[in-house]
């Protein structure tokens, strides 16, 4: 990341507002200059920002979406961490040449044989462009294959050379890095933005529907957060010794009854998660049931990711993918409903578009949306926190980011677009007063825990 977010704490102060003028506001109030008589006071974003997250968490329904730059505030003391699409390009390429005597020529001549070029020497080039055309190529030469192969012919015992498994031996492993290094999250990763999210959030009046949190990542920091506060997660997954993947699991929620009695009440801290893209710790049998494991491929189970590259929309519709994006534009069909949306690029049509429908057909849908990129970095490294007002400049988002602007240009009181991270996005979220018995008793064993034994 860019000099100007390299090891900034994440701090609603960070945020800009993008307002009607197509002017990015600063956080806070810029006072009048004392040496100049026509100066006046500016009000910062604060106020109008603070408002609108507080009016969000109290909504009938919220839900969230979660992509890959939510990811990067997790932190490890080892080298692990959340990876970029230039890492996984990076972690393919070692991973395509491990072992090999001749450097990373069987990943570069791949390359230069499906793209037609190599990067630029120590970049990296696009990994899902490259997997999206190795499986064009390996569907065709698979193709030809068949087409050619006379009956009853016997394949030689000797395929190594052959292009098909040349191809199939590239593309695994490539996977097999990206799955390697997307799983980064262990007990001692911290995730003090996860974290904070789901206080906040699960500090909402039991009586409402639950919060629904989506994402299009593999990784397991939701869950991790999750398990160190104690909230449930509805995720589609049984409670049984295996536990397996059923749609109808989303139906069910957790109740408080005594033994003897008849009355139940909702507990606090539910959340539903919908992984849209999988997950590092799904697999899928060989009958095709889809299990929670970490096992590798070699136990007959098969991990259970939608990889990057551009058949993301058709494999969207395989199961367990179909139920998840059901429920999300279902989710963003319902009344009353608060979308937060941080770290998504809107680089997924399949995704962006149901959310720019749903804009345009749900009048009472109300959109948040923050991105560390909508202001160019080098502007900000140059304004730094100097600068009050920054032009917004159209033209370097993408088409649904631009579209959602343009709505903000023409007025569109629903929508509230941020530049900043998810991490200064939950510390501008304010904390919902009122917990609950069990809440308090949760902080509390929370401070406890704190001290030495």
């Amino acid at each position: 990341m860019s000099d100007y977010w390299s090891d900034r704490a994440g701090l609603a102060a960070n945020l800009r507002l993008l307002t009607r003028e197509g002017k990015w506001l600063a956080w806070e109030d810029r006072d009048a200059d004392p040496d100049d008589a026509s100066s006046r006071r500016i009000a910062g974003a604060k106020t109008r920002v603070e408002d609108t997250l507080s009016q969000a968490l109290h909504s009938t329904n919220v839900i969230a979406l979660l992509g890959s730059g939510a990811s990067f505030c997790a932190k490890n003391a080892t080298v692990k961490r959340a990876p970029g699409m230039a890492d996984l390009w990076h972690a393919a390429r070692d991973k395509v040449c491990e072992g090999n005597l001749f450097g990373h020529d069987d990943f570069d001549n791949v390359v230069i044989d499906v793209i037609g070029s190599l990067p630029e020497e120590g970049k990296a080039g696009d990994i899902e462009n490259l997997l999206s055309l190795c499986k064009m190529k390996l569907e065709l030469l698979e193709a030809r294959a068949k087409n050619q192969k006379p009956v009853g012919e016997v394949a030689p015992s000797d395929s190594s050379a052959d292009p098909v498994t040349v191809l199939k031996q590239f593309i695994d492993k490539a996977e097999s890095a990206i799955l390697q290094r997307v799983d980064f999250v262990d007990n001692e990763t911290v995730l003090s933005a996860h974290k904070a999210l789901i206080q906040k959030l699960a500090k909402r009046a039991v009586e409402k529907p639950r919060v629904r949190l989506f994402t299009t990542n593999y990784d397991l920091c939701l869950e991790e957060s999750a398990a160190r506060i104690g909230v449930v997660l509805i995720d589609g997954f049984s409670h049984s010794a295996e536990q397996r993947f059923n749609r109808d699991y989303f139906q069910h929620d957790i109740v408080r009854r005594a033994t003897s009695g008849t009355k139940a009440d909702y507990i606090d801290g539910v959340f539903h998660l919908y992984k849209l893209h999988g997950s590092v710790d799904w697999r899928r049998k060989q009958d095709g049931v889809v299990i929670r494991s970490q096992a590798n491929d070699t136990e007959g189970l098969k991990p259970v990711l939608i990889y990057p590259r551009s058949t993301k929309y058709q494999e969207a519709f395989e199961v367990p993918y179909l139920d998840m994006f059901a429920a999300f534009q279902a989710a963003l069909r319902e009344p009353d409903t608060t979308l937060v949306v941080a770290g998504f690029g809107f680089a997924d049509d399949h995704i962006s578009a149901p959310i720019w429908s749903a804009l345009e057909s749900n009048l009472s849908l109300r959109l948040i949306l923050v991105d560390p990129s909508f202001v160019p970095v080098v502007r900000l490294d140059a304004i730094g926190a100097g600068g009050h007002l920054i032009d917004l400049e159209i033209g370097v988002q993408r088409q649904y980011q631009k579209r959602i602007m343009r709505l903000v240009g023409e007025g569109d009181p629903r929508i509230t677009v941020l530049n900043g991270r998810f991490e200064d996005l939950v510390d501008a979220m304010p904390t919902i007063t009122g917990e609950s018995d069990r809440q308090r008793l949760q902080m509390r064993l929370d401070q406890i825990r704190d001290f030495p034994a």
